[in-house]
């Protein structure tokens, strides 16, 4: 399994893959990304962006839950993958399951 190794509250996580790929996923004032990250951990190019109607989504479920964190939330489900063509299935098949954000 792959592994989180940083974390912020609110703003970003990494996560090394399985594959030896490390990803960043970044929460902006905008959207949330992930990027796929290189030499030095620079953003090299971006994997995928949340649809903004799913941030919304999952936002409202938490609603004002402080213990709660979306960063964390969708850290701990991206860790499942182990590669980065899992990352991007794993992350589409998130937008579309509705019975993800009831979960939470």
């Amino acid at each position: 399994m792959s592994e989180i190794t940083t974390y912020r509250k609110g703003e970003f996580s990494q996560i090394n893959l399985n594959d030896g790929n490390k990803i960043l996923l970044s929460y902006g004032v905008a959207d949330m990304r992930i990027f796929k990250l290189g030499f030095l951990s620079m953003p090299m190019e971006v994997i995928h962006i949340f649809d903004s109607q799913f941030l919304y989504d999952l936002t409202q479920k938490i609603s004002y839950d402080l213990s709660k964190d979306i960063v964390k939330i969708l850290a701990n489900e991206l860790v499942m993958a182990g590669s980065l063509v899992e990352i991007k299935e794993l992350c589409l098949s998130l937008e579309k399951d509705k019975t993800f954000l009831e979960k939470i």
